[in-house]
C-alpha cells in the first residue's frame, strides 16, 4: 500500500506513546517508523499491522546512528526523551534528532516539553531540561517548524506513590495545601494532542507552544473521587515537606534531586488553573482525574 507520509517516532512505548500510535494507526493515509531499544515492546503493544503500515527501527539516545540511517523519506517526527532522575546527559541528544532530521528533510518536530518550562531560566532542575531542549532545536539554522507540548503533572504519576499510600493505608500523603490545586493532565490527552498536530496541516501550528493542564483538582477533591470510585473511604494526610522529602528518599528511595523537585513544584505550581482553549485542540474535552482513575483504578486496589 502506499502511504501519502511517513513519520518518525522516538519515545512512543510509554503512557503518552500508546494513545498517540492508536489513534495514528487508525489514519490509513499515515505509515510510522518507531524508533525503540526492544522492538519486541513494539510488537506487544501495537500487534500486526498491514505490510508497510509499522516499521520498527532498534536504537537509543547515545548511539543514533540506526536512526540517521532511516529518517530519510519521513515527513515529521515526534520527540520524546525519557531522563530518569531528571538526568541533564541526553541535553545534547534532542538536538542532534532534530538537526539529523531537518538535514533529511523532515519539515515538522513536535517535542514533549514540560509545564516547567513556562518558569523562568533556571528555576529549578525540570525547568532547566526543558528549556535546554527547546532552545536547542529553535536555534537550528534554518530549520523548520517545531512545535513544543508543555504538560503538567501527568495523572499517570499517581501510580508511582500515592497508588501504594491508598492500597496500604487508605489515605494520601503530601505537603500540599488541603484546598489548593494540582494541575493534573491525562497522558492520554497528551497522546492524543500530538497525534492530532502530526495529522493537521503542518502550517496549521507553525512553531506553537501549547501548555496542558487538563483537570486541576485539590487534594480534597482527589481524595473525595478516589473513594467514589473505589468504594471506601480514603483521606488526606498533609504533612511538611521535610516529611514528604523522607517519605520519597527514604521510604520510596528516589534521588534528592527528585524528590527535593517533587516538593518544590507541588509547592510552586499551586493553583494553575485548566488550560484555556485545550478542548479545541483536543476535539473534546480534557480527560478529567475521575476518568482516569476510573479507567486505572486497579492500581489502588
Amino acid at each position: 500500500m502506499v502511504y501519502e507520509e511517513r513519520i518518525f517516532l522516538v519515545g512512543a512505548t510509554g503512557n503518552i506513546g500508546k494513545p498517540l500510535v492508536q489513534k495514528l494507526l487508525t489514519n490509513p493515509k499515515v505509515a510510522l517508523t518507531l524508533y525503540a531499544r526492544t522492538p519486541a515492546k513494539v510488537q506487544e503493544l501495537y500487534g500486526d499491522q498491514s505490510e508497510g503500515k509499522l516499521e520498527v527501527v532498534q536504537g537509543g539516545y547515545d548511539n543514533q546512528k540506526p536512526f540517521k540511517d532511516s529518517i530519510a523519506g519521513h515527513t515529521r517526527l515526534f520527540l520524546l526523551i525519557q531522563t530518569p532522575g531528571f538526568q541533564e546527559g541526553h541535553i545534547h541528544n534532542v538536538r542532534n534528532f532534530a538537526e539529523t532530521a531537518y538535514a533529511a528533510g523532515v519539515q515538522q518536530i513536535v517535542l514533549i516539553s514540560g509545564f516547567c518550562s513556562s518558569m523562568p531560566w533556571r528555576n529549578n532542575i525540570v525547568a532547566n531540561l526543558g528549556y535546554s531542549w527547546e532552545s536547542g532545536i529553535d536555534s537550528i539554522p534554518n530549520r523548520k517548524n517545531f512545535v513544543t507540548l508543555r504538560p503538567a503533572f501527568f495523572m499517570s504519576n499517581q501510580a508511582l506513590g500515592d497508588a501504594l499510600s491508598v492500597k496500604n493505608y487508605n489515605k494520601i500523603i503530601d505537603s500540599q495545601e488541603i484546598d489548593s490545586f494540582k494541575p493534573w493532565i491525562s497522558p492520554d490527552d497528551i497522546g492524543e494532542l500530538a497525534a492530532n498536530i502530526l495529522q493537521d496541516p503542518i502550517e496549521k501550528h507553525g512553531d506553537a507552544v501549547y501548555e496542558m493542564v487538563g483537570d486541576p483538582r485539590t487534594p480534597k477533591e482527589h481524595v473525595e473521587i478516589l473513594s467514589r470510585v473505589l468504594g471506601r473511604e480514603i483521606v488526606y494526610e498533609k504533612v511538611s515537606e521535610e516529611q514528604s522529602y523522607e517519605i520519597m528518599t527514604k521510604q520510596a528511595g528516589m534521588s534528592h534531586l527528585v524528590a527535593y523537585t517533587f516538593v518544590f513544584l507541588t509547592a510552586q505550581l499551586a493553583n494553575e488553573r485548566a488550560t484555556p482553549g485545550l478542548s479545541i485542540l483536543l476535539g473534546r474535552q480534557p480527560e478529567t482525574l475521575e476518568q482516569w482513575i476510573e479507567k486505572n483504578k486497579s492500581i489502588f486496589l
